[in-house]
């Protein structure tokens, strides 16, 4: 397979490449218009109905119009059933355990300290996103509502009408992805997929044509190699699809994403490829089109699988074929699990409520009480100064834990960002310059909507700027909606202004001067954790009569899968971090991103194999296959080992010592060539896909060995200014 060092360059300097990033990030993509007019929607009609009844508390409406999920029909309507059950029983419990313990100040202070630790527990660990930010909405809220031992009636009335304000903002939500999905129909995931795919079929068809790359094609694939595919990415993690087919489209969905980047690369670099080379453009320009027809129908690959091969002078090219020629794999039923694989894939939980480390991982309990930390030094600091409206720093705190993308820095500069253009430009600005000249809930419904949908525009780009998007749509909403008429109140807006402010101060404080983490490393660390555990995975033997040990296997590839989205988290958190090591960190997060790519591949490729250890005929008893088999994934889980320790030290001392790997293909060419004549077809089968993983694992230990994690590259063609690839 190719395997020339390939990098994709970066602007060294924030100041350089941030404006140009800004600008790609906001410029329209498909499908991103008709979320928009979603969200609106839902919002605004939340907003409608919350000022005509005069509902009370009616902000944290609307905020969940703005987050409620919208991944497919099937998903949101199972988060609106699971969201009035959860509010119906809070809407008993809070109230009688708010009495039982805010008597006395002691018990008080006990019960919120209790009660936001439980939402930032949830927030960490309920598998349903929807749900956990709603939920968190509404303990931030009660907290205030329940500032102070009061008139129980009172108090309780308010609590009701915060759970009303929720269930409206939900049922709103629901009825208009009905309708929506009633006229249009569509699947945003194959969608987006598809349009990614058909610029690179399209600017490999130019190539192999000899035809100039057009600017539409060279624009598009810049637009998404900006965009990159966290959506899509989040589409995968939240949908109601099978745990098989959400890994099998997550693997495709990282391939796409890195095969967008190389594209993008090739249009800006090479208007036309040099001579010799036109064959191969056409080539994977029709396993492209293959691939497409096959995502839009679930069929099976008909193009025969291309077999990437080096090419010095463009090796941009190499690594786009290399990309393509994995995806056939995703698809093909050759490689497809048989229905007995089904305990490893879609455990009897699948349908838990939290996700499966929840108790064990000690990185969730730090991040718990990190951030219940926080909400406490907010809620001691306005309750000693006397100063209730300061209590929406709670809820910012809680907001603000909302993300894993990644380190502190990114989340401050976008939670200040936020802030700053929904509470002080668009709350407080539109309070006195727009307000006091109208009189109606028509002109504030224009202006609402206006405003809402430039947070939800920025809030659908990629996961480096969407959150910025959230704290935009939180600071302005909590402004105006927090009473159920026009406010022009200054003091008011200004003490909510500086509740905001309050929170993302300690949320800052907490997580980036007590407990300061580089992204950089973290995503270093993560990545290496998981080879060492990818390599456990490969060497394990379990047996089928065993169901403890069916359960650790499916545990262990839960456990892989979610440590390739931590990997993403922390590599979209890179760019926003300076320093003097900044260019160095770059050159790992693009290495790291193509590295996990391959590893993605090998996660999926490799389920067959362990389907027949486990099901196939003949149970444990040696044959040849078996033995090839048993030395391939020890030599797979010896190599990753040795990956592992050498990122590591490097980790350490950022400095590299190449390495002289020897080839896999070669080990598996010479121990089959004695044994073909005695495989049964299914092996044979089998024999092709380890193959295929043997010049994966390949390619991927040359390159771990030959460059350094930190060495800065040679020059090679970039991407369009600002261009900041996706991670994969």
């Amino acid at each position: 397979m190719a395997s020339e060092p390939i990098h994709l360059p970066h602007a060294e300097r924030f100041s350089e490449w941030f404006p140009d990033f800004l600008r790609k990030e906001l410029a329209p993509y498909p499908g991103r218009g008709a979320l928009v007019a979603r969200v609106v929607i839902s919002a605004t009609v939340t907003m409608i109905l919350i000022l005509t009844f005069r509902v009370p508390q009616g902000v944290i409406g609307a905020l969940t119009a703005f987050f409620f999920s919208r991944e497919n029909l099937v998903s949101t309507a199972k988060s609106t059933f699971f969201q009035i059950i959860v509010f119906l029983v809070g809407a008993l419990f809070i109230p009688i355990g708010a009495r039982l313990f805010a008597s006395t100040p002691e018990t008080h202070f006990l019960w919120v300290g209790c009660s936001l630790f439980l939402a930032f527990f949830f927030l960490r660990c309920l598998t349903n996103y929807a749900l956990a930010i709603n939920f968190g909405f509404l303990i931030g809220s009660v907290v205030g509502i329940w500032y102070l031992p009061g008139p129980a009636e009172s108090n309780v009335e308010q609590t009701l009408w915060l759970v009303l304000a929720t269930l409206i903002g939900s049922l709103v939500t629901l009825c208009v992805e009905v309708a929506f999905y009633a006229i249009y129909g569509r699947d945003d995931l194959i969608e987006g997929l598809d349009v990614r795919l058909g610029l690179i079929e399209d600017l490999m068809a130019s190539y192999g044509q000899g035809r100039p790359v057009s600017p539409p094609i060279k624009d598009g694939l810049a637009q998404f190699a900006i965009v990159g595919a966290g959506a899509l990415r989040r589409h995968v993690a939240r949908s109601n699809y099978t745990q098989l087919y959400r890994k099998r489209m997550s693997t495709l969905v990282a391939l796409i994403a890195r095969s967008i980047d190389f594209g993008a690369a090739l249009a800006s670099a090479y208007p036309s490829l040099p001579a010799g080379l036109e064959e191969r453009a056409t080539r994977i320009s029709r396993s492209l089109a293959d691939i497409r027809h096959c995502l839009r129908t679930r069929g099976q690959p008909c193009e025969p699988t291309l077999e990437p091969r080096p090419s010095p002078g463009t090796p941009l090219l190499s690594e786009l074929e290399s990309m393509v020629s994995l995806m056939p794999s995703i698809f093909s039923s050759e490689h497809a699990p048989d229905p007995g694989l089904g305990p490893l894939e879609d455990a009897p939980d699948a349908s838990r409520v939290f996700i499966p480390d929840a108790f064990s991982n000690p990185d969730h309990l730090r991040y718990i009480l990190g951030g219940t930390l926080a909400a406490m030094l907010c809620y001691v600091l306005y309750v000693s100064l006397d100063w209730p409206n300061l209590s929406t720093s709670i809820t910012t705190c809680i907001l603000t834990a909302l993300t894993t993308i990644g380190a502190s820095r990114q989340k401050q500069i976008l939670r200040i960002g936020g802030f700053i253009l929904g509470g002080v430009i668009a709350g407080i600005g539109s309070q006195i310059f727009i307000l006091p000249f109208i009189d109606s809930i028509g002109g504030f419904t224009l202006l609402f909507a206006a405003v809402t949908a430039v947070a939800a525009w920025i809030g659908t780009s990629s996961s480096r700027l969407s959150y910025a998007g959230a704290q935009f749509a939180y600071a302005f909403f909590l402004i105006q909606l927090s009473d159920f008429s026009i406010q022009t109140n200054l003091t008011v807006a200004r003490d909510r202004a500086l509740g905001i402010l309050l929170g993302i101060t300690m949320m800052w404080l907490v997580f980036e001067r007590l407990f300061p983490r580089s992204a950089a490393d973290e995503m270093v660390r993560i990545f290496v954790a998981n080879l060492r555990l990818l390599a456990d995975f490969s060497s394990s033997s379990p047996r089928a009569d065993h169901p403890a040990e069916i359960l650790q296997v499916r545990r262990q590839r839960e456990e892989i899968y979610r440590r390739f989205g931590e990997v993403n988290a922390q590599s979209d958190a890179v760019p926003f971090e300076t320093g003097p090591l900044r260019a160095g960190d770059m050159a790992a997060r693009d290495r790291i991103r193509r590295w996990q790519a391959s590893l993605r591949s090998f996660y999926l490729l490799e389920a067959p194999l362990l389907q027949f250890r486990l099901f196939g005929d003949g149970g444990s008893k040696p044959t040849p296959f078996r033995d090839l088999e048993n030395d391939f994934r020890f030599e797979c889980a010896r190599i990753f080992r040795e990956m592992a320790e050498s990122v590591e030290s490097q980790l350490a001392t950022r400095t590299h010592r190449a390495g002289a790997p020897w080839s896999l293909v070669d080990r598996i060419d010479s121990a089959s060539a004695g044994i073909d004549a005695k495989l049964s077809e299914r092996e044979h089968s089998l024999m092709r896909l380890i193959r295929t993983i043997a010049q994966l694992v390949d390619r991927l230990q040359s390159e771990v060995a030959r460059e350094g994690l930190y060495e800065l590259p040679q020059t090679f063609p970039s991407l369009p200014a600002g261009a900041e690839p996706d991670s994969a």
